[in-house]
């Protein structure tokens, strides 16, 4: 079967990996906390760990953040501190069986 007429497969090809080049993703872009957001988070984090609904959206209006937001930074600050609590377990093995 023969291509369409005016089908150049180089072209082609060529025209679909630019639109992929230039293609823009659906994710926000990355935008790190700033040190106020920060610091009023972990004070939060320091009294507790898990968030009511009402909670999460005053904090979330305090510091300028989505619900969202807040809800993502205490699910990974939770994962964080677990697996701290994890290397310093496996750090207390380790030196107790004099493994270095």
């Amino acid at each position: 079967m023969l291509p369409p007429k005016g089908f150049d497969e180089g072209a082609g090809k060529m025209e679909s990996t630019a639109n992929w080049l230039t293609a823009k993703s659906g994710r926000k872009k990355r935008c790190p906390y700033t040190k106020h957001q920060t610091l009023e988070l972990e004070k939060e984090f320091l009294f507790n760990m898990y968030l009511t609904r009402e909670r999460r959206l005053e904090i979330s209006r305090s510091v300028h953040l989505t619900d969202r937001q807040v809800k993502i930074w205490f699910q990974n600050r939770r994962m964080k501190l677990k697996k701290m609590s994890r290397e310093n377990r496996i750090r207390e093995l380790s030196s107790n069986f004099g493994f270095s």
